[in-house]
């Protein structure tokens, strides 16, 4: 079996780092739309897929690498659905 160079294994284990922040972000989808539909509550605004967008792309530059993947995936979500529904 050939030994891996020091760059295979730095790009393997790159691959494995995203693959983890993905996975690992995918279960903070629901949090975050949770989140977003508390604060609008609390400032008493209408809640649409749309508010509840915005709300979670204004706030996603702000979070940790991890939490920032499920906000991204929070947002894919509620952009199907919206598709769905139309």
């Amino acid at each position: 079996m050939a030994k891996k160079t020091p760059e295979q294994l730095a790009q393997e284990f790159e691959g494995r780092k995203a693959k983890g922040l993905a996975k690992g972000g995918a279960a903070y989808w629901p949090n975050i739309v949770a989140n977003a539909v508390l604060k609008l509550t609390a400032a008493r605004a209408e809640i649409t897929p749309a508010t509840l967008i915005e709300m979670i792309e204004l706030e996603a530059p702000t979070l940790d690498v991890t939490v920032r993947s499920g906000a991204t995936e929070a947002v894919a979500r509620l952009k199907q659905a919206i598709a769905k529904g139309a």
